[in-house]
Parts: C-alpha cells; structure tokens; sequence
C-alpha cells in the first residue's frame, strides 16, 4: 500500500471507533435514534477501510452496508451479515423518517442491542482484516 492508501485506511479506523464512541455516548444520552445510526457511521467506516485494504483504492460514495460488503468480497458469516442488514437499517429512517421519534423502534433497548451488534461486526472485521484500530 502507498502512504496516500495508508493514510485513508487509517482515517476510516480513527472514523469508525470515533462514530462508535459518539453511538455510546448517544446511547448514554437517551438519544437512541443517534445512537442507532452512529452504529451504521461506524460500520460504514470500518468498510470503507477494509475496501481500501482489498482494492487498494478508494470505495465509491456509497452508504449502503451490504452493497460495501459485497464490494469488498469477503465472505461473511450469515450471523455478521443479518447484523449488518439490521445496522444498514438505521442510516436513513434514523434521521429522515417519522420513525425516527418512534419509541418502539428507538429506546434504550433497542439501541444498546444495536450497539453491542455493532462491537461484533467491528470485531469481525478486525480480526478478519488484522486491523489495527
């Protein structure tokens, strides 16, 4: 990898512990919405830095989780993947629809199952990319 590859990769892992540090702090908050779609930032990031690891080149601006997933080309655990459709959720409605301010869809409970969902796909990746982060 060239230092410009490099250094993406490493801002997208400083971007994603980032957005999973702020998912905490929303979720510590009560902001649950927020919290739930930092949780989608996060996985985004994380990604986009194993996309630039496989492709040596930079993903195009895309958000959508399983569309960044099979782009990469790796094979996932069916486990992982349904973490990640449920995470991919939340990129949109968690800010733009009505549900947004749904309190079944976004409470406490809800949105600390998400998070720990979140840890897991991150830790996936991580060890299965023997990422740094």
């Amino acid at each position: 990898m060239t230092k410009d590859t490099n250094k993406a990769v490493r801002f997208w892992l400083m971007s994603s512990k980032d957005n999973f540090d702020t998912a905490s702090a929303m979720l510590k908050a009560g902001r649950y919405n927020f919290a739930m779609f930092m949780c989608q930032q996060a996985v985004e990031a994380i990604l986009k830095a194993v996309f630039i690891i496989q492709k040596n080149e930079r993903p195009e601006f895309i958000h959508k989780l399983p569309k960044l997933v099979e782009m990469i080309g790796i094979e996932i655990p069916k486990s992982i993947d349904n973490k990640i459709l449920k995470i991919d959720a939340h990129y949109i409605k968690a800010r733009y629809k009505e549900d947004r301010f749904n309190a079944k869809i976004y409470n406490r409970r809800n949105a600390a199952r998400l998070l720990k969902d979140t840890e897991d796909v991150l830790q996936w990746f991580t060890k299965k990319v023997k990422l740094k982060i």
